[in-house]
């Protein structure tokens, strides 16, 4: 035990630390009573000992898990990054296949638009429900049920007769994609200490890059050779393969809340954090960058064709970089937050911002139609656009804390999903009726620059709100 564990009345957060982060950080709500005050340990007593057993497997760095171990926790996020990273390869895959549903469906510029937000709307609908399934059932449900939901769309989508009924086998497909963030975000906070969360988190969202750049690279040319049916159909595929492969290995995330909860003190409402504006104003940065991100997914290829002459297999080259550029920032992002201003990760959300700004003015002003020069763009695009998303989570999972971490990535998740419903229509209306793809990069370029000076401006407040 602990020196000074025994002492009875003493205040458990002000004599146990795990892994040099003091036990408070782990425990206290953020919104009101301090938990870890309310727990204390008596020597002997039953009390005392569900809470030492509690705070000691926070200690182990198990979080949940009913074994310990560094290389436990470190082989459990493998497993969660190939899942999250297949179910990635079905739900990014749209977006290289759009000059082939362009064709196939004979679609306009405008109704390309209405693809991602179709998948996207389901999580709009159902990422705070889903938020609080997870805390609630654990982690494995969770995850394995958004999964199955997003093969099912998927496969339903390949057989789709007409393109409504497309978009609406897309909206199941993201409904089930809705709940896999909130319980990969609560996965973290399960099993990981603050030191190690940023990094947890960039490998976690390597696994959707990644599989984005394996969908850019492979659809189209299965598209291309025996029809976007079939491509749509190999990307459900991908998805229920991941379920049977991850369905044993994450038995031990399988469980909801701690234990313990029922003995701590009443907290405040889960809902509080809605009333605190340094809040509010992360998720409005999350809404006008996840804006800057679905425009990307859903215009890059178009653009890529149109503008500057490659064909739809050149096109999935550079989705594939930008994806590329979104994977590498993200781990190495995850990794800076956790080792340089760690208790300044908004830092990190600003400086993204700032290369979405510079990349989107050189498309609108300086458009490069070599490959070489297109590729590097493309990886700095991917920078801008999809290198925020881990650290987003990190801090989003950190605000909630041990006990809403689902909750709270739900609420992150919803808000980069309005910004990702609204982000193409902007765009595509914007295209449309200036007839350039020069004026919709100016407008998005000016929002990438607005969120990375509000970050500045809120970024101390946003992180004192951490835990």
């Amino acid at each position: 035990m602990y020196p000074g564990a025994a002492g009875r009345g003493r205040p458990a957060a002000r004599l146990l630390r795990a892994g040099g982060e003091p036990v408070r950080e782990l425990l206290d709500d953020r919104y009101g009573e301090r938990i870890g005050d309310h727990l204390h340990v008596a020597g002997g007593g039953a009390h005392g000992r569900v809470a030492f057993g509690f705070l000691s497997a926070w200690d182990s760095g198990r979080g949940l898990l009913p074994s310990s171990g560094v290389a436990t926790r470190w082989v459990l996020l493998a497993i969660l990054t190939g899942s999250y990273g297949a179910g990635a390869f079905g739900m990014l895959g749209i977006s290289p296949l759009s000059p082939s549903l362009v064709a196939g469906f004979g679609l306009t510029r405008l109704q390309v638009a209405l693809m991602v937000p179709s998948i996207y709307l389901g999580g709009l609908l159902f990422s705070l429900p889903a938020g609080r399934l997870a805390d609630r059932v654990g982690v494995r449900p969770s995850l394995l049920g958004g999964l199955v939901g997003g093969a099912a769309g998927l496969a339903a989508g390949a057989a789709a007769p007409t393109f409504p009924a497309f978009l609406f086998c897309l909206f199941v497909a993201g409904s089930g994609w809705s709940v896999v963030n909130p319980a990969l975000g609560k996965a973290i906070m399960d099993l990981f200490p603050a030191p190690e969360r940023g990094m947890a988190m960039g490998i976690k969202q390597m696994g959707l890059t990644l599989g984005g750049i394996a969908s850019a690279l492979v659809l189209p040319r299965v598209a291309a050779t025996l029809g976007w049916r079939a491509a749509v159909a190999l990307s459900g595929a991908v998805v229920a393969l991941a379920v049977s492969f991850i369905w044993r290995p994450l038995g031990g995330l399988g469980r909801g809340a701690p234990a313990v909860a029922p003995t701590l003190v009443a907290t405040p409402s889960d809902w509080s954090w809605a009333r605190r504006p340094p809040i509010l104003a992360f998720f409005a940065s999350g809404l006008i960058l996840g804006m800057v991100q679905a425009a990307v997914l859903s215009y890059l290829p178009l653009y890529t064709v149109q503008a500057l002459g490659f064909d739809a297999i050149g096109a999935g080259f550079l989705v594939a970089c930008s994806q590329a550029g979104g994977a590498v920032s993200r781990l190495a992002l995850g990794v800076a937050s956790d080792r340089w201003l760690a208790e300044r990760r908004s830092v990190w959300l600003a400086l993204t911002g700032c290369v979405g700004a510079a990349t989107f003015a050189g498309y609108a002003f300086w458009p490069v139609s070599s490959p070489l020069g297109a590729g590097a763009l493309a990886f700095a695009t991917g920078v801008g656009a999809y290198g925020w998303v881990g650290v987003f989570f990190v801090i989003s999972a950190e605000l909630g804390g041990v006990r809403r971490a689902g909750l709270l990535s739900g609420a992150a998740f919803a808000s980069i999903v309005v910004g990702l419903l609204i982000g193409p229509a902007v765009f595509g209306l914007l295209l449309d009726h200036w007839d350039s793809y020069a004026v919709p990069w100016v407008v998005f370029a000016a929002l990438a620059t607005l969120v990375t000076t509000a970050t500045l401006l809120a970024g101390p407040a946003i992180d004192r709100e951490r835990r």
